[in-house]
């Protein structure tokens, strides 16, 4: 049997990663991922059927709780979670185009807050765009959604496999920043 697992993000995102770590811990041979972009999503999916399990961000240890999986889990008795894992997260700053003049960085809530020193050091001038996933900017920027002028956080396969260019790299702001993943499941 195929176990399917929904996360939030989509490849090459920090809960991609988790959710890999997860399905292995949990002993799974044969699994499928399915990117769900944010907890919202990743949730649905376990009420819909599509998935068996999901994988959701709970919290960092820089930039403490996650809302959006909180908002997601209010008042949801039956949600279980199965396992947690504790990820070490790094980010790096990819741009479009080298020497491009950085007027704004795009990225999840929680790496622009793991981040926020740092960035405020290397462009203090530039605007902050939320957006939903730390991939998800990477693809926005290689793809044009984000302006060409846009620097994104993310993590470094994310930035390479949407062949972005490194600026920057392990700009968080705490040695040891490390995020926890909840395996969740509907109760039986």
């Amino acid at each position: 049997m195929v176990v399917r697992v929904a996360y939030m993000g989509i490849p090459g995102s920090n809960s991609e990663q988790a959710a890999t770590e997860l399905a292995g811990a949990m002993g799974w041979d044969v699994f499928v991922l399915i990117p769900k972009e944010d907890s919202r999503n990743t949730v649905a999916a376990l009420d819909s059927g599509e998935a068996d399990y999901g994988v959701v961000a709970s919290r960092n240890v820089t930039a403490g709780p996650v809302e959006e999986t909180e908002r997601s889990l209010e008042g949801r008795g039956d949600i279980e979670i199965l396992r947690a894992l504790w990820l070490p997260i790094h980010h790096c700053v990819f741009v479009k185009h080298p020497g491009v003049s950085v007027r704004r960085v795009a990225s999840h809530i929680q790496a622009l807050l793991q981040t926020k020193e740092h960035l405020n050091m290397l462009y203090p001038d530039s605007d902050r765009v939320e957006v939903s996933d730390t991939a998800v900017a990477a693809e926005m920027l290689s793809d044009g959604r984000l302006p060409e002028d846009t620097a994104v956080v993310c993590r470094r396969n994310a930035g390479e496999m949407f062949r972005l260019h490194l600026v920057h790299e392990n700009i968080e702001d705490m040695e040891g920043n490390m995020t926890e993943f909840e395996l969740l499941r509907l109760r039986r």
